[in-house]
């Protein structure tokens, strides 16, 4: 059964589906939690993640988009679930009262990066597919050399190689649309 094939029925509401992506992707989204975790959690808190990341997917499903794919909506709920977690265990206690705003995070500032991470998808969109599965794997699914390597089939050293002249070409038309600063 398709991935495309799976979301349709998750979203018709047909159980039997989030257990087969549960069995077919809890190892990649353990994989996503554990690297971009690192030594922060305990096994059982990402354990907790990874089912709470099923757990909203159900709860979700109305709003899944077949053509999105399970994969990266998948790794997007895994990511934003660590950093919530990280989040609360620096400051359990925090009232959003008491939460200081970095002196420099001005509404400029924001409306920058806002322009700057459009600008930054712009030159996302420009790269070969390779440099973009490579720079994604790595820069946002958060996983090693060697594992992006063995996916794409190449040597590690091919790997850090092309991640670099991806950063470079980045980086070189982020500083062409004015971000001198990158």
């Amino acid at each position: 059964m398709t991935d495309n094939e799976l979301t349709a029925q998750l979203k018709g509401g047909d159980e039997s589906a989030i257990y087969i992506i549960s069995d077919r992707f809890s190892g990649y989204v353990m994989t996503v939690i554990r690297n971009l975790a690192g030594r922060a959690l305990s096994p059982q808190d990402m354990e907790e993640l990874c089912s709470d990341v099923f757990f909203k997917l159900w709860q979700h499903r109305e709003n899944l988009e077949e053509s999105f794919g399970l994969k990266p909506y998948l790794s997007v709920c895994a990511r934003n679930a660590v950093k919530n977690r990280l989040r609360a265990l620096k400051a359990p206690h925090e009232d959003i009262d008491e939460i200081d705003i970095p002196s420099g995070l001005t509404v400029e500032r924001m409306a920058e990066l806002h322009e700057m991470t459009l600008h930054l998808k712009n030159a996302l969109a420009d790269l070969s597919d390779s440099e973009r599965e490579a720079f994604l794997r790595y820069f946002f699914y958060g996983e090693k050399t060697a594992q992006i390597a063995a996916a794409m089939g190449i040597t590690e050293g091919a790997a850090r190689s092309k991640l670099s002249r991806t950063r470079a070409k980045l980086k070189e038309y982020l500083q062409q649309g004015g971000f001198d600063h990158v």
